[in-house]
């Protein structure tokens, strides 16, 4: 059985534990949740010692299932004040699992920059700070001649040591690109424990169980299969998530200049289809490219200049967003390396591409101003007043220049999607535990729900319930959001979610029930409310800033009116 490995930086030492009986039927986001809700006192200082870091693979982590070696990063968050899981892919999840640990729980606070590399024969300690004065890709360039190229690589940048509030975990694809447990600014708690780096090397190990591995293999293939055929996998496997521009641009809920308009005149210029094209012309470039061991879809882009040299690897669809259409910028290379620039400082970009905007708004930029916008985001590797202040996204940045329109809740700003528009994913950005976040709950009109009226008032609470449900098993789990979405929208048919749960009671010997998948979600969202509870919040919190129920927008001049009552009973299901 897997176990839990306890790390304390202060003394610098570590010990393996088995699994509390509390804790077996979670993974990922579900475990993280459950760890921080018994071990960390839910109004602690969020950078003070008492607060831990927990990292987990999902319940299916290390397994042949398809895009299922996503890794959930939790803590108290220094942002939301709230409970926090980040999620992302890379190697870490896997070679953890193979390890056979269900979760790495960091605690204390070491004296000094510290690294600590888990490998088959233990954990060892050195001190790392020699790479404080780095950025993520020469600190990830350092590691990898240090331990070699078949390790993982966790660690943060100078917004980590400044432990500003954007700051994100930065960790490593096999073949050593980045991918980011962006939100909640989970790499200001990092570095508040003096963890620069952690080093995983899974080599001569593998105690991943597997109770019957034929019925696994079944299921797996039924997966695959169901996976492969959908429409929007298609579409995602050529383009990625930035074929999502033109969809929301034509829906009028791309979010420009600040969250005022829906719509970009230069939409065209920064979407998928355009870059599929540039990327085809340039050398060194890739349209597909695998974030993850085990993923089928390949949705990452490696993104190069007209010369072939390597910018960035991936521009996402909410980078491209949050960074270019909402603060008017029309140039997908400069969306692309100020991407760069936020990987290198080590921060969230969808809260930076938010903070851009809100300094735009508040006269520290030109609207568009490309050019001053990677300028400012480099000032946070330098730690200027400015630098630190986007650094810490876009509520402190807001607060900082006195701009009222800010478009956050518990302090995190919006996911790239207009909730006048779609409404039942502005009620996951209110109500989600996790502060406004699409991967936490997006609900989206389709083939799959053709009466689903996403501009209605209401309704929409039990559609977000379902979905914020959904998404929570999923990171629980440990499959990819995009891989999680396909299971639910063929939910009403021939149901993938058969074979989720028959993969599952594959690897655990188990039975579950037709509906295991929405309680298992509902059983976290349980846990990470009353954390947050326990922390102080209450409904006041669930709200979205005034401006989007009082700002007339788009064609259809919408607001957001979902009733407070409706809000309300989200979590009363």
């Amino acid at each position: 059985m897997a176990k839990i490995l306890r790390i304390n930086l202060s003394s610098q030492t570590a010990k393996t534990e088995e699994c509390p009986e509390a804790f077996r039927k979670f993974g990922g986001r579900g475990l993280t949740a459950s760890i921080l809700d018994r071990e960390v006192p839910a109004k602690c200082d969020p950078l003070g010692a008492e607060n831990k870091m927990i990292w987990a693979p999902g319940l299916m982590g290390g397994t042949t299932a398809p895009c299922s070696g996503r890794l959930s990063v939790g803590a108290k968050s220094p942002m939301t004040k709230g409970v926090k899981e980040a999620n992302t892919g890379g190697a870490m999840a896997q070679k953890l699992a193979r390890l056979g640990f269900k979760a790495v729980i960091f605690e204390g606070k070491a004296k000094e920059p510290t690294k600590v590399k888990i490998e088959k024969e233990g954990v060892s300690f050195a001190p790392a700070s020699y790479l404080s004065s780095l950025g993520c890709y020469a600190i990830i360039d350092k590691l990898k001649e240090e331990y070699g190229d078949k390790v993982c690589i966790g660690c943060t940048g100078p917004a980590g040591d400044m432990m500003l509030t954007a700051a994100s975990v930065m960790f490593t694809t096999p073949d050593f690109h980045i991918r980011v447990a962006a939100r909640g600014g989970l790499g200001a708690v990092m570095g508040s424990k003096k963890l620069k780096a952690v080093i995983v090397d899974d080599g001569g190990s593998n105690l991943v169980e597997v109770k019957d591995p034929r019925k696994l293999k079944e299921n797996v293939a039924a997966m695959t299969k169901g996976v492969l055929g959908d429409h929007f996998m298609e579409g995602l496997r050529r383009l990625g998530t930035p074929q999502i521009v033109m969809i929301t641009q034509t829906a009028g809920a791309l979010p420009t200049k600040n969250f005022s308009a829906g719509q970009f005149d230069m939409a065209e210029k920064i979407c998928g289809e355009y870059m599929e094209e540039l990327l085809k012309k340039r050398a060194n470039s890739q349209t597909v490219h695998a974030c993850m061991p085990g993923c089928i879809i390949s949705c990452s882009n490696v993104y190069t200049d007209e010369n072939g040299k390597f910018i960035v690897a991936s521009i996402e669809y909410e980078s491209i967003a949050l960074i270019g259409s909402n603060c008017l910028i029309g140039d997908l290379d400069m969306i692309a390396r100020i991407n760069r620039a936020c990987n290198d400082a080590g921060v969230d970009t969808m809260d930076i591409g938010s903070a851009l905007a809100v300094a735009m708004e508040g006269g520290l930029l030109k609207w568009g101003d490309a050019e001053g916008a990677l300028k400012l985001v480099q000032e946070i590797n330098a730690g200027t007043a400015n630098g630190r202040m986007i650094g810490s996204g876009a509520k402190v940045t807001g607060d900082t220049l006195g701009v009222k329109r800010v478009p956050h809740v518990k302090g995190q700003a919006l996911s790239a999607y207009d909730p006048r528009i779609l409404k039942g994913t502005g009620v996951t950005f209110a109500t989600s535990p996790q502060g406004a976040d699409h991967t936490a709950g997006i609900v989206l009109p389709g083939p799959h729900h053709p009466e689903y009226v996403p501009v209605a008032p209401t309704g929409q609470a039990p559609e977000s319930r379902f979905m914020q449900e959904w998404m929570a098993a999923m990171d629980t789990l440990g499959y990819c959001m995009m891989i999680g979405m396909t299971f639910m929208e063929q939910k009403k048919t021939k149901s993938l979610h058969h074979y989720v749960v028959g993969a599952l009671s594959a690897v655990t010997g188990e039975e579950y029930p037709e509906n295991y998948v929405n309680d298992l979600g509902s059983a976290v969202l349980e846990i990470e409310r009353r954390f947050n509870a326990a922390a102080g919040m209450t409904k006041e919190d669930d709200r979205l800033p005034k401006f989007f129920s009082e700002e007339k927008f788009g064609p259809g001049q919408f607001v957001y009116d979902v009733p407070e009552e409706d809000l309300d009973s989200v979590h009363k299901q």
